[in-house]
């Protein structure tokens, strides 16, 4: 055999070792590997993406959390001399049914036929305490008084249907009597004044004088530093049986 013969048997022998190794890397390995690499990074990818997502969800409820957290110490710390806020309109909302069936009542028309009002003397303003059982409540009424009669009955609101309502005073006029009232809170609060003058035996409403305190910055601390007055003459007068004080607030 020439040399060019052995080497060609040599080199086909050598092929045929090689291919027969136990872990060699044949292309059908190869490609079983690059299959199996491939999967691994598929996983791995997503895990990092869970990972990504749940991250992101306890990033959005610790900030949450803190953020209740510091809502809930600034309540705590708000001062409580703070009025609350509290929106009036006209009519007030809080008034139930008895306050917008308030009104004034003749208790005694015998009397107020020989009335006269012109003689100061001749009557008096008396507040008196009432209580209504069917509601559990107790409300305070104007009386005027003549010849140890009350003659004439003006209810008026309480506190609890008409927020700090308060008859402040009432006083005898040249021609007839006043009477004045507030009520109100927060950032609110009304004086009402109430003029009635005396007519053919009789009272009647000719004037209503309403001054409007509000607060322009509730975060000053300055509160009801806003002043509007609104005098309303009353045309024709009124006679004071058809007076519904709740009217005017």
């Amino acid at each position: 055999m020439d040399v060019r013969a052995k080497q060609r048997s040599c080199y086909q022998r050598a092929l045929v070792t090689f291919s027969g190794l136990s872990g060699g890397f044949a292309p059908r390995h190869l490609s079983r590997w690059a299959s199996s690499f491939n999967s691994d990074r598929m996983i791995i990818k997503n895990f990092h993406i869970i990972i990504g997502i749940c991250f992101l969800a306890l990033s959005l409820f610790l900030i949450g959390a803190c953020s209740f957290a510091n809502s809930s110490a600034q309540t705590s710390n708000q001062d409580s001399n703070v009025p609350s806020i509290v929106k009036v309109d006209r009519p007030n909302p809080n008034l139930n049914g008895r306050v917008y069936n308030s009104k004034t009542i003749i208790l005694n028309k015998e009397v107020l036929k020989s009335f006269d009002c012109n003689n100061q003397n001749g009557y008096s303003l008396v507040e008196v305490e009432n209580y209504h059982e069917e509601e559990s409540i107790t409300s305070r009424d104007l009386n005027i008084v003549a010849n140890n009669e009350a003659v004439i009955k003006i209810e008026l609101p309480t506190g609890f249907e008409t927020k700090n309502f308060s008859l402040n005073s009432t006083k005898k006029t040249k021609d007839g009597f006043q009477m004045n009232t507030n009520w109100g809170g927060g950032l609110y609060h009304y004086e009402i004044q109430f003029n009635f003058k005396c007519q053919e035996n009789n009272f009647y409403l000719y004037k209503v004088r309403k001054d409007s305190f509000s607060t322009t910055n509730p975060d000053s601390g300055n509160y009801w530093d806003k002043k509007e007055t609104e005098e309303t003459k009353i045309e024709p007068k009124l006679p004071i049986e058809k007076f519904i004080i709740t009217d005017y607030l």
